[in-house]
């Protein structure tokens, strides 16, 4: 059947007979949902007009006929609107019967449960230094890297000559402020000039790894690590950029050699660490050298600033620095005197 003529076309509201020259889902007069009926003259439609039902009469003003033909036009039912399901229960983790079979996809696995690692102490080598010793939670552990700031002129270059004299094996000093001849005198006078400690003036980092193969040093000094410069950044030594990327392959090449490492610095006017945090946050240990008031102004407090993977992260040493060297007193850092 062809469209009807939209001037022929009425539609009633099967609820009051409103009539309504346009189609609606609602009747604007009584808002009933029931529907509307669509009259057309009975020439297009080309059939009887059935009878008009309704529970009310026409509305005045209505113009139709027995002539005229009623359909009913039902709206299109709206579908029912989906409810929101929130699903919080935990999925069931399914059980590897056979773990070698069905991990077939990983190829290495390198990770293990923690309950699986046997329970180990870590290998460390006294320094000769008792309360040394002692800040560092028992001795220097093998592959560890230390953080040793002070301010300038208190004495970590010796302290770190008697360290090296003091572990008896393979070690290198490296220097990138003083000669040759400074270091030899030092480490003579306190009597810390051993065959196994060689000295290295030196501040090319690939030169300095090669060395350290060469002798297979298992302990390595940097003093300092301001003065170091790595080939691969631009910038003069002790930029952020220099510093950052020499701690890094310091350290990764004492991680992958069971070598210790020890990365000399200085403090600020502040007391703060020179440098980015970046070093701090690469080592394992970091430690602080500083002038006490007792022997005349000769005590050297040493002390951990918060940081020690490998024991307790508050502990003192006192030493007093002569002639020859640093001596040793409180040796146990129990001495509440001090």
């Amino acid at each position: 059947m062809s469209n009807p003529p939209a001037a022929s076309r009425r539609f009633v509201c099967l609820a009051c007979n409103w009539i309504h020259l346009t189609w609606a889902a609602r009747c604007s007069s009584c808002l009933s949902l029931q529907g509307l009926t669509l009259f057309t003259g009975i020439e297009a439609a080309g059939a009887q007009a059935p009878a008009l039902t309704g529970p009310g009469p026409l509305r005045e003003g209505w113009r139709g006929g027995p002539e005229e033909e009623a359909v009913v036009v039902v709206p299109p039912e709206l579908p029912e609107r989906p409810r929101l399901m929130i699903v919080r229960a935990p999925s069931p983790e399914p059980e590897l019967e056979d773990p070698v079979e069905e991990l077939v996809d990983v190829a290495s696995p390198s990770s293990i449960p923690l309950s699986d690692i046997s329970e180990t102490t870590f290998e460390r080598d006294s320094t000769g230094l008792p309360p040394l010793d002692h800040v560092l939670g028992g001795g220097l552990v093998v592959a560890s890297v230390i953080l040793l700031a002070s301010p300038r002129g208190i004495g970590k270059s010796s302290l770190v000559l008697q360290m090296l004299n003091g572990l008896g094996h393979r070690c290198l000093y490296v220097s990138g402020e003083e000669t040759l001849e400074q270091v030899a005198m030092t480490a003579r006078r306190i009597g810390a000039a051993s065959k196994k400690v060689n000295m290295m003036p030196e501040r090319n980092l690939s030169k300095i790894f090669a060395e350290a193969r060469a002798i297979r040093a298992q302990t390595i000094a940097v003093d300092s690590i301001q003065k170091m410069r790595c080939a691969d950044v631009s910038g003069r030594a002790g930029s952020p950029g220099q510093l950052k990327e020499c701690t890094a392959q310091l350290v990764d090449y004492a991680k992958n050699n069971r070598t210790a490492l020890w990365l000399i610095g200085h403090t600020t006017s502040d007391g703060d660490i020179a440098g980015p945090m970046t070093i701090e946050h690469e080592v394992d240990v970091i430690l602080e050298l500083t002038q006490g008031p007792k022997f005349d102004g000769n005590e050297r407090v040493l002390t951990c600033l918060g940081k020690n993977r490998f024991g307790p992260s508050n502990l003192v040493g006192h030493f007093e620095l002569t002639a020859k060297g640093f001596v040793s007193v409180d040796a146990d850092g129990w001495n509440e005197e001090l």
